[in-house]
């Protein structure tokens, strides 16, 4: 069954409240799933790009004035280096502190499993992601529903497909236009409001 996309704004307001209203040992679990829907909207990665990421990752902009992340790309072999809120990146080391704080240490790795001693697997995300969204009451969301939004709503923001590319590491408009479900139907409609 295909996965939806979900409204950006709803799902980034929601997962934000959820992140603050666990704050015991036991939550700590639950503070990175919230965090991998945060980071995931933000950034547009790919799950697997996504579990590894590292504190190290991320750093200030000063021409921008915002926190920036780069990292390596599976899918492309490529450095990607996207932009996040400042918000997230403090909820970032929020969370790194809560997780110092309990284990009296902190992995580089942001979705580290301290149980185990590795980073947090694909499944694991998978199965978060659907558990979430089933708390939410959304229907058919996945990792790609996750991704699609970030797309859409770069996309809606900045008006430029080709951001929207540049934010999904697509190597290709043509994939990122069959990405977001781009198709003749639609482009007339949005072009019949501009003409």
């Amino acid at each position: 069954m295909k996965t939806q996309p979900v409204n950006y704004d709803k799902l980034y307001s929601e997962a934000r409240k959820m992140f603050f209203n666990d704050s015991n040992a036991y939550s700590l679990e639950r503070k990175s799933e919230y965090l991998a829907y945060l980071l995931a909207l933000e950034s547009g990665l790919r799950v697997s790009d996504l579990l590894e990421q590292k504190y190290s990752h991320f750093s200030f902009n000063d021409k921008l004035g915002r926190y920036c992340f780069t990292t390596y790309i599976k899918k492309t072999k490529g450095q990607h280096t996207g932009v996040i809120s400042n918000e997230l990146y403090h909820y970032i080391h929020e969370y790194k502190d809560a997780v110092r704080t309990i284990h009296n240490w902190s992995s580089d790795y942001i979705f580290y499993n301290y149980k185990n001693n590795k980073p947090y697997t694909r499944q694991w995300l998978h199965k978060r992601i659907k558990l979430i969204a089933e708390k939410l009451k959304l229907k058919n969301v996945g990792v790609h529903s996750i991704r699609k939004a970030s797309a859409i709503h770069v996309l809606d923001k900045t008006g430029s497909l080709s951001m929207a590319q540049y934010h999904l590491c697509h190597k290709r408009a043509t994939t990122t236009d069959k990405y977001l479900g781009v198709t003749q139907a639609t482009a007339l409609e949005q072009l019949a409001r501009v003409f």
